[in-house]
């Protein structure tokens, strides 16, 4: 992007806080930007009530949320996510660089957005929603950049991401695969902390497409479910592979990192 546009475009990265990621995940984005000189803009969703989408606010990589804050104060409002209730890329990713795009002065259909979707992810480049929303996809058309060429980027820098790849960025994210969340739940069952209190505070909250309370897990499960699960079938349980990859990504906006620039 900076090779690119740098001249002649003003560009400005974000990346938006939804205090449930990994912490290693905070740390490279810190990393990413000290080394490039990125002046990465940090923001949080901030909840209103109604029917007012989330807005932002800036905070930094010191004063970012860690524990789950921002995530549970959506979840208060809209109820937990789930596979058919997709609110987490919407309220904590989408409307917030929307709203920190308005507040610079930057309106609607006025800029780019440009994701880090890959040149070998073809199935996520949606030709017709980036016309109509105007996104670009750096490494598919400016750079044929795969996931091989990121790896060998990154080896050996002191910066990289150090998280394996079944963790990903959201811990136990209800997008994840079985085997995935059964992995981390061995890993450590304090993963799962964070989305059983979810459950208890918020199964309730909102509407459902089926009879009872909502539940976030595929299958229909709820995180105690999940928890109940994996425990009674002890460390020889292997789940059958459903392995999403990039399925498992938060579309539109799937990298936390993104830019903005304006036509």
């Amino acid at each position: 992007m900076q090779d690119e546009y740098g001249d002649t475009h003003e560009i400005v990265y974000t990346f938006c806080n939804t205090s449930w990621e990994r912490p290693e995940t905070l740390d490279f984005a810190h990393a990413v930007d000290r080394h490039l000189g990125l002046n990465l803009v940090w923001l949080e969703a901030v909840v209103h009530p109604g029917r007012k989408s989330c807005t932002h606010r800036v905070v930094s990589y010191e004063t970012a949320k860690r524990n789950g804050e921002v995530f549970d104060a959506v979840a208060a409002k809209y109820g937990l996510p789930n596979q058919v209730f997709k609110w987490c890329t919407r309220e904590l990713k989408t409307n917030v660089m929307n709203s920190y795009a308005r507040s610079i002065g930057w309106l609607p259909g006025t800029y780019d957005t440009a994701i880090g979707i890959r040149a070998d992810e073809p199935r996520r480049v949606r030709r017709d929603v980036a016309e109509r929303e105007r996104i670009i996809y750096p490494l598919v058309d400016i750079r044929y950049v795969t996931k091989e060429d990121v790896l060998d980027h990154f080896e050996g820098q002191s910066w990289d991401l150090k998280i394996e790849e079944h963790q990903g960025n959201c811990i136990a994210c209800y997008k994840k695969s079985d085997r995935k969340l059964y992995t981390l739940y061995r890993e450590d069952p304090a993963n799962f902390d964070f989305p059983v209190r979810l459950d208890q505070l918020y199964r309730n909250v909102g509407p459902n497409n089926v009879p009872g309370p909502r539940k976030m897990y595929r299958g229909y499960e709820s995180a105690p479910d999940l928890v109940a699960r994996f425990e009674a079938a002890g460390p020889s349980y292997r789940p059958p592979i459903y392995e999403g990859g990039c399925s498992e990504s938060c579309e539109v906006y799937e990298t936390e990192q993104i830019e903005l620039f304006p036509a």
